[in-house]
């Protein structure tokens, strides 16, 4: 159960951060002070609104303490150009520079990542991470005997996807299902969970575009997604349990080369009601 603490000298007993409680269970007492209506506690989902909101920092939560917390600066945010060119301007990277990334690159995203919503606040995604050529090299190996094993058997998808090229491709020493990446990351969750499949997806946008920022690239793993899923040796090798489902795979590195501009795109196929 979840506990509020409000800081009665310093609360401007507005009632603000009553109204922006998304399961509504905050309430103004008669000393014009918010606290939890009855069985709020059990049923607060952790999201930290009240918190986050309050500017005097009068509301702790019984997991969430003022001063641990990071004051959030706006001029600090970057402008919404910045932005637009972040979103526009970041492209899969599938050619890495011969240098590892250090795993304080990869907590910092991580810790970034961590952050993307879900439903209810659920926070149900976990993370897998692979690094080193050996170990990567391994991983694009056993797939391929995946692979293998899919065409011999003439499983539909593998011949409408043409993963032949995949085989024929690793034969002839070309990677095309690792890319030879330096650090490979998946984010998964509990199989029966219906909510870990988008917030792994959501999670791992947030991944890429966090790597972007930093200098890095990414590119979505598609192959070793399905791979994880389906192959119980490929699962095994990654560490995932049988009870998890992989939500999404990202292959992070040292770009290779830079971009120097934005590519067109279709324009936007909008409905409006």
């Amino acid at each position: 159960m979840i506990t509020i603490e409000v800081d009665k000298k310093t609360c401007a007993g507005d009632g603000k951060c009553v109204e922006l409680c998304p399961m509504h269970i905050l309430k103004m007492n008669e000393a014009k002070v918010p606290e939890f209506v009855p069985g709020g506690g059990e049923t607060c989902i952790n999201c930290g609104h009240c918190f986050a909101f309050c500017p005097r920092g009068s509301i702790s939560l019984s997991t969430m303490d003022v001063k641990d917390a990071v004051r959030l600066d706006y001029a600090k945010l970057p402008y919404p150009e910045q932005v637009e060119r972040l979103l526009k301007g970041r492209r899969s990277i599938r050619t890495y520079k011969d240098e590892p990334v250090t795993k304080e690159q990869i907590e910092k995203l991580l810790d970034i990542a961590r952050y993307a919503p879900s439903g209810i606040n659920r926070q149900p995604v976990s993370w897998a991470v692979v690094t080193g050529k050996d170990k990567i090299q391994e991983l694009s190996g056993l797939i391929v005997e995946w692979i293998r094993e899919l065409l011999e058997a003439k499983n539909q998808m593998a011949l409408s996807f043409r993963f032949d090229r995949l085989v024929k491709a690793w034969e002839s020493g070309e990677d095309l299902i690792c890319r030879k990446a330096p650090c490979i990351v998946i984010a998964y969750g509990i199989k029966d969970d219906p909510m870990v499949p988008q917030s792994c997806t959501i999670a791992a946008t947030y991944l890429e575009l966090a790597a972007f920022g930093f200098g890095l690239g990414a590119c979505w793993a598609g192959y070793v997604n399905m791979a994880i899923n389906m192959s119980e040796k490929v699962r095994k090798f990654v560490g995932l349990s049988s009870h998890a489902t992989c939500g999404a795979v990202m292959m992070i590195g040292h770009p290779k080369y830079r971009y120097s501009r934005i590519p067109l795109r279709n324009p936007a196929q909008v409905s409006w009601k």
